[in-house]
């Protein structure tokens, strides 16, 4: 039996909210960001420029951005996930095109510092964002500030069997270089249309029963499974 890596998506699906896009909307004039948010789901600009123009506009102290973030919840089975997957010799690893700050923040929080992850580096300074993108891929991907695929493909070089958990756009691209996707909103929408290895997920606990079933009680990788859903 091969090895497993989970990487999973954090805004929307680890997080119950997308936190990136609520944090702008917060603590930006949505009538500015909203529109630089359309251009890049149309394709018109990355999400490193997205991320950038928002920061850009934003204002904010430490006191109310760290309040934010209290507010903010994870999906309330993923602790259990977690330990289910290390029970079974799995790796979980966090791959996020948000900010290093709120996930760090959030899931130390709920006990999880532990946990791999990569993304966007933010700096607050004088009530600004400041955003550094150690992971952009200058060469293969420009419309990521965090390139995924580039973190799966480290993984699948290892041997690993790969599993994305994921909801949105930017989890388009490692979709189509996994194993199996555990898939929800527009990420589903995408996998429907372009007929991906995938299972429809609410949440955590339905990634495990999935993942119980496949991998540790039918104890078997053998070859892509059928398309479908739960």
């Amino acid at each position: 039996m091969s090895s497993i890596a989970v990487l999973c998506d954090f805004d929307g699906t680890i997080a119950r909210d997308d936190v990136g896009n609520l944090l702008f909307r917060t603590f930006a004039d949505a009538e500015l960001t909203t529109p630089i948010v359309e251009q890049w789901k149309k394709g018109i600009i990355s999400s490193r420029e997205c991320i950038e123009r928002e920061a850009s506009l934003t204002n904010v102290c430490r006191e109310d951005f760290d309040r934010f973030i209290c507010q903010r919840k994870l999906d309330p089975y993923f602790k259990d996930f977690v330990d289910f997957a290390g029970r079974n010799g799995m790796e979980v690893v966090i791959v996020s095109d948000g900010l290093d700050y709120y996930i760090e923040k959030m899931l130390m929080r709920t006990g999880l510092g532990e946990i791999e992850f990569y993304a966007n580096i933010m700096q607050l300074v004088n009530e600004k964002i400041h955003v550094r993108f150690p992971h952009y891929d200058k060469l293969d991907c420009r419309d990521c500030g965090n390139c995924k695929t580039h973190h799966l493909e480290n993984y699948k070089k290892e041997g690993y069997y790969i599993v994305y958990v994921g909801n949105g756009l930017s989890d388009r691209c490692p979709s189509t270089c996994s194993d199996l996707v555990f898939a929800k909103g527009e990420l589903l929408e995408f996998c429907r249309e372009n007929r991906l290895n995938h299972v429809e997920f609410g949440n955590f606990r339905d990634v495990e029963r999935e993942m119980l079933n496949r991998f540790v009680l039918g104890d078997s990788l053998g070859g892509r499974e059928e398309v479908g859903g739960l």
